[in-house]
Formats: structure tokens, C-alpha cells, sequence
């Protein structure tokens, strides 16, 4: 079979344009058909990548040739009878975890976002050849990737080799001026790579990630499924966000969640949401890189492929990622309880459960979750944070119906074994087939979970286990939760969310039958005077915190160009704020460690 290869150059910088060459020696003499992908796995929304292709030719044997557009992604090229290469640009700056981004600083891509495919040719060998930068901007740039090298000099560029197109795509690669940190984890190695960053505590970063990783590996029964794993980190000024592959990880976030010199030995908020992100992704090396959906085997990338199941690799994994935090030693527990109860105050403040199941919230991410709009906080659930406590429930009732001798860590590892070591493509039957050989009736707990519309169980089931569960009211609209409030909560409510602007605040969502919907305020409204004074986030919270339920305020707001009077009554606010206490008692003691397993893990 033969090796198909792509070369790639730095055009243009400031254009942010690279050149891709690809060279294919025995083309489809019936026309060489080439697509490029319209998502990438991972991130469940069609992207169109082939929108940034700015330019396309082909030549043979000297000749220029005329290739045939016949769909947004698809070209054909004319039979030839020698050796086909096809150059195009590709447009770059899309600073995420999904595609392409090149400037003077840095360039990074996602080979989904860069690399056609040669139809017919996908299962043959690919190699990709970074060629040097040659402007005076890239100097001492590296190259960091997990894509195996085949022939690379000492800073990374040269030739990778791909088993075939699918592998091609999935290794992210960065290059430009970045640091490199190595640890092992159970006798794997294991690499940071960060850029845009200077000075951080490089070896705390490097201790609580390796903690991490052995724990999880540990989970999974001490042998990793690959040979080596690569974090590649992009800080930014402000940014979040991460996509997993199967031997690395793309991450990208803000400057301030990487550890300072002077790091308290309990992380602090942003750096706790970095090792929360980085414990996410890589659990997502056994969770849905290698246990999926069957109808992800294999990926079709040209169309949207429809899951049920994504509460089990999404949920499932929200739920972990925190908890490893914990069982890792990076966080105590207290911390943790912190933690999970903002996850359920974020639950608690997203009513759309109520309208959509977890299995709906699945299978229509591609329409819904992925392009929410202003009702969505009122009609869509979200398969992460819904399903990391479907997944706490399921956990929790595992354990109360076994005399916790069962849990969610018992499913997950036998689900692992059965489908993840032999590569087979999971179904929802296998779920609860599984589940009734753990525990008979959790299938049956489950599928209420996923498939109806009701509130959890969270309560009865952590109070059962030992956890103290409180709600109140929030305290002011940066409270998340997590903690005991005060006397000062807000007691009434408007019933919706804003944002400041120049000359009032700006309604983004309106909650249904809240005091803003019954009054007749529209999403898009922008309040300019509340009871007589400028609206702004300081008097609203002033105004709130000295009404009563009932109580009637006066509301002046543009809808576009009509200034309108509105007359609300106030509401009394929602218990919709969470915070968590282990209970003292000693009989709980056991229940709590058979949960938490808050032991650091030997490494």
C-alpha cells in the first residue's frame, strides 16, 4: 500500500496562511476524489473546516490540472496517470482546542482543520513533514506533538508518521517557543508542553498532573493504553477549554490558572479549574478515545453522527475529574465538597431538565448544546453537568444497595475491560446489561435518570452516605455555591440574567413564569432606570436586598428604539445555591471512604 505525504510550510505569518502540499504517488485513475472533515471527534458541532481553504490547485507531470468542486468539502481531480500533488492555503486564527491558529507568536493546528483526505486512499500510510520556519520570528521554535517521528531534528521538524488518516487527525501539534516538562506516571512518559507562559511553578504543575495521571491509570487497572501521552497547554489572557485524543490533549486557559511561586498547598480557584480540566481530558484517554459509542466505529466526519450516550463519556467523566482531584491528593476533602456543590448549584440554576431528558440533551448536542441561544437555560439540559450527577446518583446508589461493595468505579472498570481493551463499540443495552450483573434494579434506576424529566435524587442519596446537603438563596449574582451563606442572601427575584453596557444592563435570558416574563420584558431589552435610579448591577442588587415578595417595582427599558414602562412584582428567589458538609458521625465514616476513596494513590 502506499504512503501518502503532506507537506507543510509557514506562508504568512500576518495573513496567518499555511501552505499544505500533498502528494499522492498512485492516484485513483478513475479521478482522485479529496474531502476534508466537518467536525472534529470531540467537539459534536459541524464546523465546516474546509470554509478556511483559500486557495486550491493540482499538478502532473508538470501539468496544471482542473479540479471539480462538487460539495462544500469535496474536490475531484481529472485521472492522471503519474503522481498527483494538490497545493492549497489554509486560513488560521481560531485560537481553540477545534482547529488552526498562526501568527508571529506560536502556530498550532488540529489535523481535521488542515489535512485533506485522498477517498480511497484513508487507510494507507500518511506522513506529514514540518518544514522549518524560515523568517526571523520562528527562531528557536520546537515542535511538540504525539504524532510519531520518523525523521526529526533536535527541534521537532522533519518527518511524522501516521498509520492512516484517522491517526493523521488525531494528534494536535504546537509549534513555536514553549517550555517542556516530562514525568513518568506507572512507568509511562509523559510531557507538558506550554506556551505562552513564563513564570510559574513548574514543579508543583508537574507533581499534581503526575498525581493525576497515576491515579487514573491505577483505576484502570495500572496499565495505560498507550506508550507515551502528551498535554499540550495554550495560556492565554482569558480563555477555557479542552479536547481530548487518544495518546494527548489540547488545553487552553487563562495565565492566572497556572500555579505561582507561592501556591497554598490547597490549590486556589484557578488553579484548582486547571487540574479539574487537565484530570477531564485525560480520563477521556479511556472515556470515549477508546470505550465509544458504537456508532462512532469509525468516525464519519462528513456528517453529523448522533448518540444517545454522550451523559455516560461527557457526564460520566465531569464526575470523575473533580473526584480524581481528590483521590490523587491535589485537593482535601473539604475542597471537594466545595466543588461538587457549585456543580450542583450550576444543576439547580439550569431548569431545562425539566423540559429535556439526558438522552434527548445527547443525541441533539449537534443542534442544541452547541448552538444554545437565549430559551435554552429554559429548555435544555446539559449532558455535563446533568450527567456528572446522574453519575454521582448512580454512584451512590450502587453503593447503597450493595452495602457498598458496588459502585459506579465497578461499572466503569468492567465496562472498560469489556469494550474499551477490544475496541468494541459500545451500546445503551450494554450499559444496563452491565449494570443488572453489578446490582439488580440499578438498570432500572438508571433509565429513569437519563429518560425522564425529573429532579435528582441528590438529597436522599447524599444524606444517606454521609453528606450534609444544604441549599439557600444566592448571595449576590457572582455567588456559585459551594460554601454556607449569610443573613445578607437575596431574598426576591427578578428572574433572569444580564449584562452590564453603556447606559444600563441588557437582558440575556428570561426565565419562564419569573417576575421579568409575567411583567412582559423581552430577552434583548436594555433596562436604562429601576424604581427611578440608572440601572446598574450595584443599585439592581442594592434595590433587591431592600424589597420584599410582592412587592412592586418600576422598570424603565428600551425595546431597539421604544423606551417602555414595565411594572414587576417581585418573586421569591430559588433555593438554588448548594453547599456540602461530611457528617461527623462516626457510622458514616466508612460510607464516606467507600465513595471518596480519598487515599493519595503510591506512585
Amino acid at each position: 500500500m502506499q504512503t501518502l505525504h503532506y507537506y507543510l510550510s509557514f506562508q504568512q505569518p500576518t495573513r496567518h496562511i499555511f501552505e499544505v502540499k500533498l502528494r499522492i504517488a498512485k492516484p485513483d485513475p478513475q479521478g482522485q476524489v479529496l474531502w476534508m472533515p466537518n467536525w472534529i471527534p470531540g467537539s459534536y458541532m459541524i464546523r465546516d473546516f474546509s470554509r478556511h481553504i483559500t486557495q486550491l490547485s493540482a499538478q502532473s507531470a508538470g501539468q496544471t490540472l482542473q479540479v471539480e468542486k462538487l460539495a462544500k468539502n469535496r474536490w475531484r481531480c481529472p485521472p492522471v496517470m503519474q503522481d498527483l500533488e494538490i497545493t492549497y492555503l489554509v486560513y488560521a486564527w481560531d485560537l481553540s482546542v477545534r482547529g488552526a491558529h498562526f501568527d508571529l507568536k506560536h502556530a498550532y493546528f488540529n489535523g481535521t482543520a488542515l489535512f485533506l483526505a485522498a477517498q480511497g486512499l484513508e487507510a494507507s500510510t500518511h506522513c506529514l513533514h514540518i518544514d522549518r520556519p524560515e523568517g526571523v520570528w520562528a527562531k528557536s521554535w520546537q515542535v511538540g506533538t504525539s504524532l510519531p517521528g520518523l525523521k526529526v531534528d533536535e527541534a521537532g521538524f522533519g518527518c511524522y508518521k501516521a498509520a492512516h488518516y484517522a491517526d493523521l487527525i488525531d494528534h494536535p501539534v504546537e509549534v513555536g517557543r514553549f517550555q517542556r516538562l516530562s514525568f513518568d506516571a506507572w512507568g509511562c512518559p509523559h510531557v507538558l508542553i506550554i506556551s505562552g507562559a513564563d513564570r510559574f511553578n513548574s514543579e508543583r504543575l508537574t507533581r499534581d498532573v503526575q498525581r493525576i495521571c497515576s491515579a487514573q491509570i491505577h483505576f484502570f487497572g495500572g496499565t495505560p493504553p498507550f506508550s507515551s501521552y502528551v498535554f499540550l497547554l495554550q495560556v492565554v489572557d482569558s480563555g477555557y477549554g479542552g479536547l481530548e485524543h487518544a495518546t494527548s490533549c489540547s488545553l487552553l486557559a487563562a495565565r492566572e490558572c497556572l500555579p505561582g511561586r507561592d501556591e497554598p498547598q490547597e490549590p486556589g480557584d484557578a488553579y484548582t479549574q486547571l487540574l479539574g480540566l487537565i484530570s477531564h481530558e485525560y480520563f477521556h484517554a479511556w472515556n470515549v478515545k477508546r470505550l465509544r459509542p458504537a456508532v462512532f466505529e469509525p468516525y464519519a466526519l462528513e456528517q453529523e453522527v448522533h448518540t444517545p450516550l454522550l451523559w455516560l463519556f461527557e457526564g460520566v467523566t465531569s464526575y470523575y475529574d473533580d473526584l480524581f482531584l481528590l483521590r490523587s491528593g491535589c485537593i482535601s476533602r473539604q475542597h471537594y465538597e466545595r466543588l461538587l456543590g457549585q456543580q450542583i448549584t450550576r444543576y439547580l440554576r439550569q431548569p431545562g431538565w425539566q423540559w429535556q431528558s439526558l438522552v434527548d440533551a445527547s443525541f441533539d448536542a449537534w443542534t442544541k448544546y452547541y448552538r444554545q441561544d437565549e430559551n435554552s437555560v429554559n429548555v435544555q439540559t446539559s449532558y455535563y453537568v446533568h450527567g456528572s450527577l446522574v453519575a454521582l446518583c448512580l454512584d451512590l446508589y450502587l453503593l447503597q444497595q450493595s452495602a457498598q461493595q458496588q459502585s459506579l468505579d465497578r461499572l466503569m472498570q468492567s465496562l472498560w475491560q469489556t469494550y474499551g481493551v477490544s475496541a468494541v463499540g459500545i451500546r445503551r443495552s450494554d450499559i444496563l446489561q452491565a449494570l443488572a450483573t453489578l446490582q439488580r434494579g440499578s438498570e432500572e434506576f438508571l433509565e429513569a435518570l437519563v429518560t425522564q424529566c425529573q429532579p435528582l435524587p441528590l438529597e436522599e442519596l447524599l444524606t444517606r452516605q454521609g453528606m450534609n446537603y444544604k441549599v439557600r438563596v444566592r448571595e449576590s449574582r457572582s455567588d456559585m455555591g459551594g460554601v454556607p451563606g449569610s443573613s445578607a442572601g437575596l431574598r426576591v427575584s427578578l428572574g433572569g440574567q444580564w449584562q452590564a453596557r453603556d447606559g444600563g444592563l441588557i437582558l440575556t435570558h428570561i426565565y419562564y413564569d419569573s417576575a421579568l416574563e409575567r411583567a412582559g420584558l423581552c430577552v434583548g431589552d436594555i433596562i436604562v432606570a429601576i424604581q427611578g435610579r440608572r440601572a446598574t448591577e450595584a443599585a439592581c442588587e442594592a434595590i433587591m436586598r431592600a424589597s420584599v415578595v410582592d412587592e412592586h417595582v418600576e422598570l424603565h427599558a428600551f425595546r431597539r428604539d421604544e423606551l417602555m414602562v414595565f411594572e414587576v412584582i417581585l418573586q421569591e428567589s430559588w433555593m438554588d445555591t448548594c453547599y456540602l458538609t461530611s457528617s461527623d458521625e462516626k457510622p458514616f465514616d466508612g460510607r464516606l471512604r467507600a465513595w471518596l476513596g480519598d487515599q493519595p494513590t503510591d506512585m
